[in-house]
């Protein structure tokens, strides 16, 4: 029985230990000025802090929980998908859950399947919003270290990003603007914004 227990043991052992070397884990923290999503300010204007936690696989497979401080007290991501490339193009394709505990009943939670592309500067990204949620597009394209976006969330708005990153110290930077275009059609849900924001990533 002993030996058989001792077996067990040394097999676990061997399989968690292989498992550990394919993977990788990575944490990440950022301060933002204002956390904006798609345009869009998820904290009233107000600064915000966030933080993630990602495990990835040599075969090119992850998972991932982000959290962030936003106005309904908390939002929480869950997502997991496959990234790699093929020649010279890159892919991403997975599938992301946002959470709000704070929200009674789940009614802000949304889930959305997305892929990503990049070719070189150039990137294009799909997200389809499952059962009732809002589909969006986006296209993005780098040049140094200036980034642009632009976007379209299907029936809400349209937007853009310009960017500027640096690295001071144990820090990354990101310094920007952005704009949203609300949608006629739902102005009652969402309004035309603009801000600048600075994003402090500590590396």
């Amino acid at each position: 029985m002993n030996k058989l227990k001792l077996l067990i043991v040394s097999i676990s052992l061997i399989l968690a230990s292989g498992i550990a070397s394919a993977a990788s884990i990575s944490a990440n923290a950022t301060l933002q000025s204002d956390y904006t999503w798609r345009g869009m300010t998820q904290n009233n204007g107000d600064a915000s802090i966030n933080g993630g936690l990602d495990v990835e696989f040599d075969s090119g497979f992850y998972v991932g929980t982000w959290v962030a401080a936003v106005g309904s007290g908390a939002e929480v991501d869950y997502y997991g998908g496959l990234a790699g490339e093929m020649g010279d193009i890159s892919y991403d394709i997975g599938y992301i859950k946002f959470d709000y505990p704070a929200v009674a009943g789940g009614g802000s939670d949304f889930e959305e399947a997305y892929l990503g592309l990049g070719f070189g500067d150039f990137g294009l990204s799909f997200a389809s919003g499952q059962d009732s949620a809002t589909d969006n597009i986006e296209i993005s394209y780098g040049f140094g270290d200036f980034g642009f976006a632009y976007g379209e969330y299907d029936d809400v708005g349209e937007y853009f990003y310009l960017t500027y990153g640096f690295e001071l110290g144990d820090f990354a930077m990101t310094v920007g603007y952005t704009e949203f275009e609300d949608d006629a059609s739902t102005s009652a849900m969402t309004a035309d914004e603009d801000a600048f924001f600075l994003d402090i990533t500590l590396l």
